[in-house]
């Protein structure tokens, strides 16, 4: 090919190329506020030249790929920091709903209760033997009870959804590993071609960061842009293929494992780690806690309760105030229940003795727990103000990393982002190549009529 059919083969090239330059930018623009869309370039390439006499003789343009904008070493960094976010922001969340179940500071909620309790065997103290005053410590006794069952409740209540929430967060990662597969195995198909699946690059970039908001993951690329997804050391998705997940309750933890079995893996990040953190560690912490108050002080009072004597002739002795042993299970006694004269305010069974009435207000006071170095309400306070500490630290990670993450985004926006006047700038650039290409043809075409004239 030479002279003005090689002129003419040039034109229709470059009127080729800057049809699909013009193509990807209004795709581009078509997207711009399509969530997780990469701006895409055509790349163009010289043709090889063809050897004249003079040298070497170009032959136009064509395009060598569309290539999409995008830095893979940011994206690694935003799934990782996503990652923590999500765990700390769940976590936060469930620990705001265990503190909201304390309802502290209030009259009502369990420190309200305790002083209550305390209160009334300080004024049975000042009339031992007045019903009423022996009815208000039963009242009293039979709130604070109450008050540790409601709390025990909510913490357990809470604890037991949590794992119905693991189990639904473990089937949506399974969705998203087998959609994840699906899209490798389009993406590496296109490249086996020759072509760039980069849409498809997009949707998968996507889901990875979606994936990586649930669970902890490692994420890889071969040479031929094929991932590998693994977490806790097992790989769950691959252009092979997906791995399922599972969840359990295996003694009293939720677990997570293949569906293959094998190991427990460890799960740490995403919304499903803060789960599984909250489920296996915070919350029983805190129900623990609230069950060594409890036994504190059915241990205590017990031991004054059965020392002391109630009204009758004989007056009445050994008698236990509580039963129970935890925060679940604490309640005053039948007993106490179906006879007020059997509340031990006395010591010896004198009538108007107060000093067992004394002794157990005074339990309000003794460091029975932490090494004997708190009381009861001081241990149930400082229960109180760690969970405050740790809804407060979580809020404060969160948004540390909520604003580091915000700074990756906008540095892969910068990378990957659509900016419309920068489209509307090739554009014009395109319209003004095509308009060119288009009047050398025009001009070739007038040059052959010139030709065919003179013959």
């Amino acid at each position: 090919m030479s002279g003005l059919s090689l002129i003419l083969e040039t034109a229709r090239r470059a009127l080729q190329a800057q049809q699909v330059g013009l193509g990807v930018t209004s795709h581009n623009i078509a997207n711009a506020t399509t969530p997780g869309y990469s701006r895409q370039r055509a790349g163009f390439v010289p043709t090889e030249p063809l050897a004249a006499p003079y040298g070497l003789l170009g032959t136009g343009v064509t395009v060598a790929a569309v290539n999409r904008m995008r830095d893979q070493f940011t994206d690694a960094q935003v799934r990782d920091v996503y990652q923590s976010m999500s765990r700390s922001s769940m976590e936060n969340q469930l620990l705001s709903q265990v503190q909201s179940s304390f309802n502290e500071p209030s009259d009502t909620a369990l420190s309200g209760s305790l002083s209550k309790f305390f209160n009334a065997w300080q004024d049975l103290s000042v009339n031992p033997e007045d019903s009423t005053s022996r009815n208000a410590v039963l009242q009293r006794g039979v709130l604070l009870a109450q008050s540790f069952h409601t709390l025990s409740s909510e913490l357990t209540q809470l604890r037991t959804s949590l794992a119905d929430d693991a189990g639904a967060k473990v089937t949506k990662i399974n969705t998203l590993t087998s959609e994840l597969s699906a899209l490798d195995l389009q993406i590496t198909g296109a490249r086996a071609l020759g072509q760039e699946a980069n849409d498809a690059m997009d949707q998968r970039d996507e889901k990875l960061k979606e994936l990586s908001g649930l669970i902890n993951i490692n994420v890889s690329f071969d040479s031929r842009g094929s991932m590998t997804v693994a977490t806790g050391g097992s790989v769950i998705a691959s252009g092979a293929g997906s791995l399922d997940l599972t969840s359990s309750i295996s003694g009293n933890q939720i677990v997570i494992q293949t569906a293959l079995g094998g190991p427990n893996l460890n799960v740490t990040g995403g919304e499903l780690g803060g789960v599984l953190n909250t489920y296996n560690t915070s919350i029983p912490a805190t129900l623990a806690q609230l069950d060594q108050a409890a036994s504190a002080l059915i241990t205590r009072i017990n031991q004054l309760h059965q020392s002391g004597f109630g009204l009758g002739t004989p007056p009445p002795a050994g008698n236990a105030f509580f039963t129970g042993a935890g925060a679940a299970d604490i309640n005053v006694s039948a007993a106490i229940m179906s006879n007020i004269n059997l509340i031990a305010a006395s010591s010896d069974g004198t009538p108007g003795n107060n000093v067992n009435a004394l002794a157990l207000a005074g339990v309000e006071n003794e460091k029975l727990l932490n090494g004997n170095s708190l009381t009861i309400s001081g241990f149930y306070n400082g229960i109180v103000s760690s969970l405050g500490s740790a809804v407060d630290s979580t809020d404060n990670t969160s948004k540390q990393q909520q604003a580091v993450l915000t700074g990756l985004e906008n540095q892969q926006s910068s990378v990957a982002g659509v900016s419309l006047d920068e489209e509307m700038t090739n554009m014009i650039t395109y319209q003004k190549g095509y308009a060119a290409a288009a009047k050398l043809v025009t001009a070739v075409n007038a040059m052959f009529d010139t030709i065919l004239q003179m013959v």
